[in-house]
């Protein structure tokens, strides 16, 4: 898999806490099994077992049981204590949990539930850069809700493959998409339809080490973005990377996925 990444979506809904309780707990740290006895939402406990019992699933298909040993770094992203070569991103929104393992570089996923509205032109000031927000404010309104959990993933990606969180400055970054009429002449050669410029802090950084790609692959409703920096200092805009995506639900189980 060295030039593939693995998705692997799960359709958490059918998954009964009572069950999860009983089975996952102890896949929890001892930080976890702390901020599990604060959540006073169902959901919110869900949540948290159903994506530690995908995640060390997942992994038990790619490393031998004593390699899976998971650390959480200093911004909180779960890690291998023995790396391996092996990258591995985790994301989940409402009932979509989605994890991401590649060895082609360093990765970074995001699941968004897009059917929620937002006040978009309010909330890009914050979060996006003035280029995404003109790009943005550009488009039709009926668009602009798409676009911006288009953004919304991506960047969640992006920071999430830096491990450094909100450490970032999110303005320092923007994302260019191929449909948009104007695309700034960082981008035009791009041939891929999502690329990255930087500016300000990040302006040492170099775009052509990352790929990215967006869209529904985790249903209709959910956004989803993912980021992928090339190992080394090697170029991956044109490097043939596949996608092997899985699916799975409550009736299939883990022990069973289809493919895409």
């Amino acid at each position: 898999m060295s030039d593939a990444i693995d998705l692997w979506i799960l359709d958490s809904s059918g998954f009964e806490l009572a069950d999860l309780e009983a089975n996952a707990k102890n896949l929890l740290s001892v930080p976890e099994k702390q901020r599990y006895e604060r959540y006073a939402l169902a959901r919110s406990r869900h949540q948290l077992l159903i994506s530690r019992v995908l995640l060390h699933d997942v992994l038990s298909r790619y490393l031998d049981k004593d390699e899976l040993q998971l650390t959480v770094g200093s911004h909180g992203r779960p890690e291998l204590i023995k790396k391996r070569g092996l990258s591995f991103n985790l994301s989940h929104s409402r009932n979509r949990v989605v994890v991401a393992v590649t060895r082609a570089g360093i990765l970074g996923v995001d699941v968004e539930y897009a059917a929620r509205q937002r006040r978009v032109e309010r909330l890009i000031t914050r979060y996006f850069s003035k280029r995404e927000q003109s790009a943005l404010l550009a488009l039709p309104e009926s668009s602009r809700l798409t676009r911006f959990y288009s953004l919304w993933t991506l960047k969640e990606a992006y920071i999430k493959a830096r491990g450094l969180g909100l450490a970032i400055p999110l303005g320092d970054f923007s994302f260019s998409f191929a449909e948009d009429a104007q695309m700034s002449d960082a981008d035009e050669d791009s041939p891929a339809s999502v690329s990255i410029s930087f500016e300000g802090s990040l302006v040492d950084q170099k775009p052509a080490s990352w790929r990215f790609w967006q869209g529904a692959l985790a249903g209709e409703d959910y956004a989803f973005g993912l980021a992928l920096q090339s190992a080394g200092d090697a170029p991956t805009r044109n490097k043939p990377i596949e996608l092997s995506i899985r699916y799975s639900d409550a009736g299939l189980g883990l022990e069973h996925w289809r493919r895409a």
